[in-house]
């Protein structure tokens, strides 16, 4: 009698096939490395793929200005060349050996640590992570983790960077097809608001960390800076609002907004009442600083 042989784990694991549009989707979404992870790649290897496919990708250097707050435009996707593949399919991941995996590289173990803490904190808190803990969540020992991050504070400052970098990315793909200022305000209060919903408490957790706002506060020194002053411009090229008025103004909204956010964060308020809150606040402290302190044009079209 003969015994049939097990099932090859990957029988149940079949290729993921994407459309070009799902890949570009996808490397604009996330970098590159994450995104060329969740396809079993490296991110060389995704990039030969965006590059076989004609598919554009993010240039080394965008998510940083992204994080910084900068509006950085996508590279448009160009229609699939005649004799262009319009798909492509993804191997499902090789059935693991019973040898020792390969050592992982560098960058491969600090997204590892990252993600280990991440979860750690998300359901813990801030202050449950160590690197202990990591370490022996991660499978390594300890004196490995210190190879990569030489204190836990480290460890916070790249996950608060990520958090951060994701809420800048959901504002400024909210706001990116909109011209009028006052609804671009609008439009990445609403999304800063959903960003806290989705993502909980995290981010605020790790900025009452001291050490966390110490190493994060002159990039966010910088980046209020750069924002203030696009504000100031957009605001009096379109309605002749003094830039000194208009970053006061939006200042004070900020702050509302942010108080929203925390208490969404926190559990007080839900989603929906947020937004009720917030939204027509802003809305109102707009008109008003507009229709107060802009040209004639502006506040007709207000009043309007």
């Amino acid at each position: 009698m003969t015994t049939a042989p097990p099932p090859s784990p990957e029988a149940d694991d079949p290729a993921r096939v994407l459309s070009r549009q799902a890949v570009y989707d996808l490397v604009w979404s996330q970098p590159m490395s994450s995104a060329a992870a969740e396809l079993g790649l490296t991110g060389n290897g995704l990039a030969k793929v965006c590059d076989r496919l004609l598919i554009p990708y993010p240039t080394r250097g965008y998510w940083a200005k992204v994080y910084a707050g900068r509006d950085e435009p996508q590279t448009p996707l160009p229609p699939a060349p005649p004799g262009t593949a319009t798909e492509v399919s993804f191997a499902p991941a090789r059935a693991r050996s019973r040898r020792p995996r390969h050592r992982l590289s560098r960058s491969e173990r600090e997204e590892q640590i990252l993600s280990v803490a991440e979860r750690i904190m998300r359901a813990e808190g801030v202050h449950a992570m160590t690197l202990k803990r990591v370490a022996r969540d991660v499978g390594i020992s300890e004196a490995q983790v210190y190879n990569y991050y030489r204190c836990g504070a480290e460890v916070m400052v790249a996950i608060a960077r990520t958090e951060l970098t994701e809420m800048n990315k959901a504002r400024l793909a909210a706001s990116r097809h909109c011209t009028d200022p006052r609804l671009r305000y609008t439009l990445t209060s609403i999304a800063y608001l959903r960003q806290v919903a989705k993502r909980g408490d995290l981010l605020p957790q790790l900025l009452a960390v001291p050490e966390v706002r110490l190493a994060l506060r002159d990039e966010h020194e910088e980046r209020r800076h750069a924002n203030r002053t696009t504000l100031g411009e957009v605001f009096d090229t379109a309605y002749g609002v003094p830039p000194p008025v208009s970053t006061l103004v939006a200042a004070m909204l900020t702050a509302m907004s942010l108080r929203g956010g925390r208490l969404l964060a926190r559990g007080k308020i839900d989603l929906d009442t947020a937004e009720r809150l917030v939204v027509p606040l802003i809305g109102a402290g707009n008109d008003y600083m507009i229709g107060r302190h802009g040209g004639r044009a502006a506040s007709e079209q207000v009043g309007a």
